[in-house]
């Protein structure tokens, strides 16, 4: 880390050790400043759960966007921002949240921005898809890096330089920093203080914020068992049908998705259609003895597992509406 060198040096020369030198005590957390992009479309924990990490952990956060006018978040939230690209101060820390970044990541002043400001500052933080800003500079090119859960294929695709790490809650690859989705930057943020003021004090603002962090052993989202959910490789929903999903739980284990189902169609006959679709798929194997408001199909996984995947159906609260609940769970 730059800011770390004269210190060390400095120590080195007084005869002591530097392995024994703490991260930046010396320094005044104040001077470590703190950066975060903006964009409309921005997640607002994205932003907001950095902005609160550190500056618990007592640096200098300041917001900026292009041209350093307010900002629309993600659910409409209006929030006004510090700097311009122009006028904002070079950073310690470069924070890229994620959210709606598709304008953002073609954006050739955003990107000549982020470039500009990595060169000097001691790490570049991404949150969840804000790694595609990040990708999208070539910062990321030959380097490890994850993102939010249901993004790691797309990125895979869009980066091919990139190696995608699924299994982590953040990634730290020198200057570069990357988390995965969403709550994940809370931890990556955290990571970021404890290398710049040391563990210590890391563990002191997850306290302070009543924030069980688990640097070795937290919640991984891309381990969780629906990345095993195989549905029909040409699944389509049946014409004039919407689907809302209502809640989505599991663990690593086992899955359960229920979701709110408008259609012209019965339960009965939407089902139907389903398995016809499971049938056509020589990859899963469609289970014959199931009831008409039921269907169930099985598959392996790559790593030699089998996962057994089943769907019911139920009366919704009006004619035209039912509930389908989706079961993922290993088979026996």
């Amino acid at each position: 880390m730059r800011h770390l060198k004269p210190i060390l040096l400095l120590w080195c020369l007084a005869g002591g050790s530097a392995v024994a030198a703490a991260p930046t005590a010396a320094l005044n957390p104040k001077d470590v400043k703190v950066a975060i992009l903006m964009f409309d479309g921005v997640q607002i924990i994205d932003f907001a759960a950095p902005y609160e990490v550190f500056t618990q952990a007592g640096f200098t956060v300041y917001t900026v966007s292009k041209e350093g006018k307010q900002v629309t978040a993600t659910q409409g939230l209006k929030t006004l921002v510090d700097h311009s690209f122009a006028s904002a101060p070079a950073a310690t820390v470069v924070v890229v949240p994620g959210g709606h970044i598709h304008d953002a990541e073609k954006d050739t002043a955003t990107l000549d921005w982020l470039r500009k400001q990595a060169g000097p500052a001691d790490h570049v933080l991404s949150v969840c898809t804000g790694s595609f800003i990040l990708g999208s500079t070539g910062l990321l090119d030959g380097k490890s890096a994850t993102t939010f859960h249901q993004s790691f294929e797309g990125m895979a695709k869009q980066f091919p330089k990139v190696h995608i790490v699924s299994d982590q809650r953040w990634v730290d690859s020198g200057e570069l920093v990357t988390s995965a989705g969403l709550a994940s930057g809370i931890d990556a943020s955290l990571h970021v203080v404890a290398e710049i003021r040391g563990m210590k004090v890391a563990r002191s603002v997850a306290m302070n914020l009543e924030y069980d962090w688990k640097p070795e052993q937290g919640f991984v989202r891309g381990k969780m068992a629906d990345r095993y959910l195989r549905l029909p490789a040409t699944f389509s929903l049946p014409p004039g049908t919407k689907i809302q999903t209502v809640t989505r739980v599991g663990d690593t284990k086992s899955w359960e998705s229920e979701y709110d189902v408008e259609s012209a169609l019965t339960a009965e006959a939407f089902l139907a259609n389903i398995r016809e679709q499971v049938r056509k798929d020589p990859a899963l194997a469609v289970d014959e003895k199931t009831g008409p408001r039921q269907i169930a199909w099985e598959y392996p996984d790559e790593s030699g597992g089998r996962w057994r995947v089943t769907s019911d159906a139920s009366d919704g609260p009006a004619p035209g509406r039912f509930s389908v609940v989706v079961r993922l769970a290993a088979a026996r």
